[in-house]
């Protein structure tokens, strides 16, 4: 694993194994960083960037050797254990990200889902979901590091603090609060409310009367 990476560019790396991997490499070994960026539809600099900061180079001519590069890649985020995810209060999502991470060649694996409701104990993929009572005692038991919070709001606070009370070291927050933990807790914060009103505004602002028109 590299040290001390931007967080925009460790989040890129990963979409850039994640393109590669669906990528026909097989026919086509090799791709130039403008051919990546046009597919993520973003700046070639920052793929050449990335991957200098991960020590990876390409032919000037022919480009990057895909079979390396995402090997690279995953030599630069992953870490050289398996890390354990659980999913609290996220449902079919949980199970479907279950599924990606389960059956992908990855250093994440999601070992239990939580839910709030009180239905029994159920299984998908190996995967159980539990009700949120056990889950101080599955997250020490499987030693779970990393948790994805999609809670109602008003109960958010307080499996937070269940939560960093397990010993978790990183929250996904699908929640819109501003999650109070200790500094060794990173936490990224995912507004689901902010990235639907962002996408309703770019899918209607061509269609919408702007302000002060005539309706």
């Amino acid at each position: 694993m590299v040290k001390d990476l931007p967080a925009n560019t460790v989040e890129r790396l990963s979409l850039y194994r994640r393109v590669l991997l669906n990528y026909p490499y097989q026919e086509t070994p090799y791709i130039h960083s403008h051919r990546l960026a046009h597919l993520l539809k973003i700046n070639p600099a920052h793929v050449r960037r990335d991957l200098m900061l991960i020590g990876f180079t390409g032919d000037i001519h022919k480009g990057y050797y895909i079979k390396s590069l995402i090997e690279k890649v995953g030599e630069a985020i992953d870490c050289r254990y398996i890390q354990k995810v659980a999913f609290v209060g996220i449902g079919d999502m949980g199970r479907a990200v279950a599924e990606y991470f389960n059956n992908a060649n990855s250093k994440l694996k999601v070992a239990a889902t939580f839910r709030l409701n009180d239905e029994p104990a159920t299984q998908f993929m190996e995967v159980k979901c539990y009700n949120i009572s056990k889950m101080k005692e599955i997250i020490r038991k499987e030693k779970i590091e990393i948790t994805v919070l999609a809670v109602p709001q008003n109960f958010a606070t307080e499996i937070t603090k269940a939560i960093v009370h397990a010993k978790v070291k990183g929250i996904l927050n699908f929640t819109s609060m501003h999650l109070q933990v200790p500094p060794e807790v990173h936490v990224e914060n995912y507004d689901m409310i902010a990235k639907l009103e962002k996408l309703a505004y770019f899918t209607n602002k061509d269609t919408c009367p702007a302000e002060g028109d005539e309706q």
